[in-house]
């Protein structure tokens, strides 16, 4: 059964190893939400329910169940973290489901007259009679008193011998008639009724009549000793897995992380309140098939103690719980060694204090100079960071996802911030780059969309891809004469783009695809000759170009197809 609810659910993982390298989303979220909702009527109908009830006579509605909650999960996942196109999969695969499976059903399904017979087997329930017949010529004698036998005789009606070859004297000499008794047929309904029931059912029933026969109580507090131990390692087991899962909390890592440890702790949880003294002794027996049912209840009888499998689940939790809390009362730092100084690898928020955050200047008598990658990132609750000028370089992801970030200086000799360095920091509204930064990753400032104002390095030679993507508040920027190339998206969705600020000195040679669609505010803009623009750069937009020494160039019918 469990090969085939696995075998089952390893099918209906195929769409994610098809789709996982080809996720279009074509289709919106809550379009392939509803149309999955449609389909998952006929799905259960046509498919998943008659799959169960073919594979599975007894245990279907266990079977349908974990069929359609796997589904569900699948579609679920798929949706919201690959791609809704696979609610198209979903919709054929009933088509093809239903193809399949209900046509099989119909040709293995038994016929009526059958089931009328097996669910009123009274109606068969008849007897087989035979007409007394006679066998002349001989007769039976008891060898100890010579008394005459009958053949239906177990025992000599004079002497109490027992009846069988070695006492029966056969004489065939006689003309005495043996009548030999009439036969009847036997059929299920003569027998008892667990005979009828399927092998698992059948053993149930016959433990469940040996736990009656021993004065087991089933409601009792009892457990096995073997079992008692195995549950008691599970629910440690579990308890280090929460304390994993509390200890990664002050980690801050992706929302996904934690919801996939949510999942780990249910499953572990579940398999931690499983036991049932009938499934105990079902293994018990299978395990020792040549051993009497009686003498297996009774032993789990005589070795049961007192269940403290609750209080050792409370008592570890407790720990479980109370430990991180108190390691991780106060901020950590973990630092990293480099060339020339070191480097702040990850930054462990307190329980006393998650809201702002101080980087030392140095370190073991050594200058702090690098932040790495995800050093602040997915802190919801920040609000602000106080960072020593000694750092040269903020890297990729910095302070992503940090959504109540308000305040942070950015240090004077900072040359490099790397690509989504603050990725969706919503809160910001201030930036000022110092003139040694002559890096900007791309994203840097993505979804920034309280950002007002932004003063950028003069040595800044590139404003990359989606640098300040749908940053809806930014009013004013002003690009460096050194800046070569703005690129795609870099200013896109900046509703509140008003002035774009670029010198007769500029260096400008490109601005990319899309750069600044969707600038609904910015009228007009005035770029050097030789800049070359994309064609898509100002779609969308309501934008005039202009080039230094040439008339207003009107575009609206050039760029904003």
């Amino acid at each position: 059964m469990k090969n085939k609810i696995f075998l089952l659910v390893s099918l209906l993982l195929v769409p994610i190893a098809v789709f996982a390298e080809s996720g279009g989303d074509q289709m919106e979220l809550a379009f392939a939400l509803g149309m999955e909702a449609f389909v998952t009527i006929h799905m259960s109908v046509f498919v998943l329910l008659p799959m169960s009830k073919l594979l599975s006579k007894d245990n279907w509605k266990k079977l349908f169940i974990t069929l359609f909650v796997a589904r569900a999960a699948i579609l679920l996942f798929y949706d919201f973290f690959i791609t809704t196109d696979i609610a198209m999969l979903d919709f054929f695969m009933v088509f093809l489901g239903a193809f399949l499976v209900v046509p099989i059903t119909a040709l293995i399904k038994t016929p009526k007259s059958e089931l009328l017979k097996l669910v009123n087997p009274s109606q068969n329930n008849t007897t087989v009679t035979t007409p007394k017949t006679q066998i002349t010529g001989i007769e039976l004698k008891c060898a100890k008193c010579n008394n005459v036998l009958k053949i239906t005789d177990k025992f000599c009606a004079k002497c109490g011998t027992p009846f069988d070859g070695n006492n029966v004297v056969v004489d065939a000499s006689t003309t005495a008639a043996v009548e030999v008794p009439p036969k009847k047929a036997v059929h299920p309904a003569n027998f008892d009724k667990v005979y009828s029931l399927n092998e698992d059912k059948m053993l149930e029933e016959f433990i469940n009549r040996e736990l009656t026969k021993a004065g087991y109580d089933t409601n009792s507090k009892l457990i096995q000793s073997d079992v008692l131990k195995r549950k008691n390692l599970m629910n440690i087991i579990f308890s280090l897995l929460v304390f994993v899962f509390i200890t990664l909390i002050f980690f801050h890592f992706p929302v996904y992380t934690y919801i996939i440890g949510l999942i780990i702790l249910f499953i572990s949880f579940k398999s931690t309140r499983k036991y049932s003294l009938i499934k105990y002794l079902k293994k018990q027996i299978q395990a020792r098939p040549n051993e009497k049912i009686s003498n297996i209840v009774m032993n789990a009888k005589n070795t049961s103690v007192n269940n403290n499998s609750s209080l050792v689940l409370m008592v570890s939790l407790i720990l479980a719980i109370a430990l991180p809390l108190v390691i991780f009362s106060s901020p950590r730092i973990i630092y990293e060694k480099t060339d020339n100084g070191y480097a702040v690898r990850y930054y462990i928020f307190g329980v006393t204090n998650f809201k702002t955050a101080t980087i030392p200047a140095t370190y073991k008598n050594e200058n702090v100079v690098t932040l790495r990658g995800n050093t602040f990132s997915n802190m919801p609750l920040l609000e602000a960071v106080s960072l020593p000028d000694t750092i040269t370089e903020i890297r990729g992801q910095a302070f992503k996802n940090c959504i109540s970030l308000k305040e942070v200086n950015i240090p004077e000799k900072l040359e490099y911030l790397g690509g989504g360095a603050f990725y969706n920091a919503r809160s910001l509204t201030h930036i000022e780059l110092p003139n040694t930064l002559t890096y900007l990753g791309g994203e840097s400032f993505y979804g920034a969309n309280s950002l007002e104002t932004v003063v950028l390095s003069e040595n800044l030679t590139e404003i990359r891809g989606d640098s300040f993507e749908y940053c809806s508040s930014l009013k004013s920027i002003a690009i460096p004469d050194k800046v070569t190339r703005i690129g795609g998206h870099a200013f896109y969705a900046d509703t509140s783009l008003t002035e774009v600020i670029i010198s007769e000195n500029s260096m400008l040679s490109e601005i990319g695809s899309s750069a600044f669609r969707q600038c609904l505010n910015l009228f007009e803009i005035t770029i050097p000759q030789s800049t070359y623009v994309n064609e898509r750069a100002f779609k969308e937009s309501p934008t005039r170009v202009r080039r230094f020494g040439e008339e207003i160039e009107e575009t609206n019918n050039y760029y904003n197809y």
